[in-house]
Formats: structure tokens, C-alpha cells, sequence
């Protein structure tokens, strides 16, 4: 093993993850008719989106680099990666590669975005996230037991 996982860093951007998680889901929660009359929440969106990728990708990161010595080329490459070592699914792996482009798409190429698939991508896929921090979880007692 390369070295320890520092769990308060990995508790510390759970919350972080878990908070935007919250906030995702109040915006999905309303209709999409008033969603996109409202570009605050729009924007919202497209933000919280940025950051729930970041908040996985830097715990991907983490477990890489303290687990199985790897640095990732990129978000996408992060996830494939922790399917690789069998940490997360690689189902799992797959529909997160498909959030951290969503996340280049919105940082890189704004002015293409969909905001109705957007909300829609975010609606029908927020569990995975969730199952994401249940996969690390996991992964994580396995490694101490």
C-alpha cells in the first residue's frame, strides 16, 4: 500500500459532496417549466454540478494516489481508473465518467448546454453520486478491516 487514506480529508469532502447533493435535488425537485424560466437556477445547477464532480474527483484522487500510486489524466480518467482497481463498479465508473465530461461540456463549451438535459441528467442520475460515496465507503472499511 502507497500509504494511509486520510479519512477526515474523505469526511470532509463527503459533507461537501452531500450539501450539493441536497441542493441538486431541491432544484430538480421543482417542475421543469420553472426551472427553465429561471436562470438563477440554471446557473445554480450547472454550478452545483461542477462541484459535486470536483468534490468525487478529488476523492477519487486521494484513493489513487495513496492506494494504487496513480495520478488520473483528467475527471473522466479519474473514475475510469477507480474501476479499474475494482473500488467502485465499473457501471458506476461509466455513468460518472458521463457527469465529468457533462462537467468539461459545461466549463468548456457553455454556450452548447442543453439546460433541459441538464435537469433532466441531474434528475434521473443524483443517486448515483450518492452511490458513489456508498461504493468509497465500502471500499474504505474493507481496506482497514
Amino acid at each position: 500500500m502507497y500509504g494511509e487514506i486520510n479519512r477526515e480529508k474523505i469526511n470532509t469532502l463527503e459533507k461537501d459532496l452531500l450539501d450539493t447533493v441536497s441542493e441538486i435535488k431541491s432544484i430538480t425537485a421543482m417542475e421543469d417549466e420553472v426551472f427553465i424560466k429561471d436562470s438563477k437556477y440554471i446557473y445554480s445547477l450547472r454550478y452545483l454540478l461542477i462541484e459535486a464532480v470536483e468534490a468525487m474527483a478529488n476523492i477519487c484522487n486521494h484513493i489513487l494516489a495513496r492506494v494504487a500510486g496513480q495520478v488520473p489524466k483528467g475527471y473522466p480518467d479519474c473514475f475510469e481508473k477507480l474501476s479499474d482497481a475494482k473500488i467502485i463498479t465499473r457501471e458506476l465508473g461509466d455513468k460518472l465518467k458521463k457527469a465529468a465530461s457533462l462537467r468539461n461540456i459545461i466549463i468548456h463549451k457553455y454556450w452548447q448546454i442543453d439546460d433541459n438535459k441538464i435537469f433532466q441528467s441531474a434528475k434521473e442520475n443524483i443517486s448515483d453520486f450518492e452511490e458513489f460515496l456508498r461504493q468509497i465507503n465500502d471500499f474504505i472499511k474493507r481496506s482497514i478491516e
